[in-house]
C-alpha cells in the first residue's frame, strides 16, 4: 500500500468506525472497536520484499497460515480491497488493489509484557503458552534439509550480529567484552558441531514464530492468543525450536522474570521430552539478546531509551556466554 490508497481508507472501507492507525516499518494497522485490518506497505529491504502487488498478496496468505495455526480465533480471513468511487471497500468482486489480514481486537490491556509489569502473569499462562508454542511447531514445516539448521547458517546470523554491534565498541561496551562474547560463542558452536547436526536429523528445525516475546502475546482471561509471527522471510523463522524457547526466555529475564522464564523453558522441555533444548538455551538467549541490542542500535538516532536498551541487550548476551561449555 502507498500512501495515495492510504488516503483513500475511511469508516466506509471496513463498514466500520476506525478509531486508530498504527504504523510499523512495513505495515498500517487499521483498528476498529471489533477488528484490526493490517495491510503491508509497498516497501522492500534486504530481509523483506512488499514491493508488488502479488508478493503483499502471498505474504498476506502466509501470515494468515502461519498465525491460524497459532491463534485460530484471533485471525479470520485475508480480504481483498477495491476501488468504489474515491473510496477502498473490502469485496470479493472487482480488481483488487490491496490486500489485507483481518484480525480479531483483542483490548491492548491484555498484552503479556503489560500484565507482567502489573505482576498479573502466573505460572498457569505461562504453562499453556509453553503448550500452545509446542503445539504449533507440532504443526509447523520441518527444515529436513539443513538448509537452515546447518552449523554454517547459524554461524553466519550469529557473526553478522557481532558485525552490526562491533561499531559500539569503546562507546556501549568495551573491547576486551565484545571480543570475550565472540570467542564464547565460536568455541561453544565448534564444541557442539555434532549436537547442531543432530538437530536437523531429529526435525527440530522448523517454521517458528520467529519473534516470540512478550509483546507479541495476549493473556485474556478467556484465553491466550501469540500472534504476530513473521512470515516474510524463511531465513529469520526457520530455526530450531530451541531457538524459539530461548526467545521468550531471554525476554522474560530480561524483564526480570527469571521466575517465568525457568517455568516456560521446563514445561516445553518436559512435555517435548526434547532434553537437549538445555544444552542449546543459553547459547540462543545469548543470540536472541544480540538480535534485540542489533534492533535498538539502529533506533539509537531516533529514539531516546535505545542507546541504553542496545547496551544492556549486549550484556545481557555477554552473560549468556558466560554460562557455554
Amino acid at each position: 500500500m502507498n500512501e495515495h490508497l492510504k488516503s483513500m481508507i475511511d469508516d466506509n472501507t471496513f463498514n466500520e468506525k476506525v478509531e486508530e492507525v498504527k504504523e510499523t516499518h512495513s505495515s498500517y494497522i487499521f483498528l476498529t472497536k471489533k477488528h484490526a485490518y493490517k495491510i503491508k506497505k509497498d516497501v522492500k529491504y534486504s530481509f523483506l520484499d512488499y514491493s508488488t502487488l502479488d508478493q503483499r498478496k502471498f505474504f498476506c496468505k502466509e501470515e494468515f497460515r502461519i498465525n491460524k495455526l497459532l491463534s485460530p480465533d484471533v485471525y479470520i480471513k485475508v480480504s481483498a480491497l477495491v476501488r468504489e468511487g474515491n473510496k477502498l471497500v473490502l469485496s470479493d468482486n472487482g480488481l483488487p488493489l490491496e490486500y489485507t489480514v483481518v484480525m480479531k481486537r483483542i483490548p491492548e490491556r491484555y498484552i503479556m509484557r503489560t500484565l507482567i509489569e502489573k505482576n498479573k502473569i502466573s505460572k498457569e499462562n505461562i504453562e499453556e503458552i509453553a503448550l500452545k508454542t509446542l503445539l504449533f511447531h507440532k504443526m509447523s514445516k520441518v527444515d529436513s534439509t539443513g538448509k537452515y539448521g546447518s552449523l554454517a547458517n547459524i554461524k553466519k546470523n550469529v557473526m553478522d550480529n557481532f558485525k552490526d554491534l562491533e561499531c559500539y565498541i569503546g562507546d556501549l561496551f568495551s573491547s576486551d567484552e565484545f571480543n570475550t562474547l565472540i570467542g564464547k560463542n565460536l568455541d561453544f558452536m565448534v564444541n557442539n558441531t555434532a549436537l547442531f547436526d543432530k538437530r536437523i536429523k531429529k526435525g527440530k528445525i522448523v517454521q517458528t514464530h520467529g519473534d516470540l516475546h512478550s509483546g507479541n502475546i495476549f493473556v485474556t482471561p478467556k484465553d491466550t492468543y501469540i500472534f504476530d509471527a513473521i512470515e516474510f522471510n524463511p531465513g529469520i523463522n526457520t530455526t530450531d525450536v530451541a531457538a524459539e524457547i530461548a526467545f521468550l526466555c531471554m525476554d522474560l529475564e530480561f524483564l526480570g522474570r527469571e521466575d517465568l522464564s525457568k517455568i516456560f523453558s521446563e514445561k516445553y522441555i518436559l512435555e517435548s521430552n526434547d532434553k537437549e533444548i538445555q544444552k542449546l538455551l543459553s547459547f540462543y538467549k545469548g543470540y536472541r539478546a544480540c538480535v534485540r541490542a542489533k534492533v535498538y542500535g539502529y533506533r539509537i538516532s531516533d529514539e531516546n531509551s535505545a542507546r541504553d536498551l542496545t547496551k544492556n541487550y549486549f550484556y545481557q548476551a555477554l552473560k549468556y556466554a558466560g554460562e557455554l561449555k
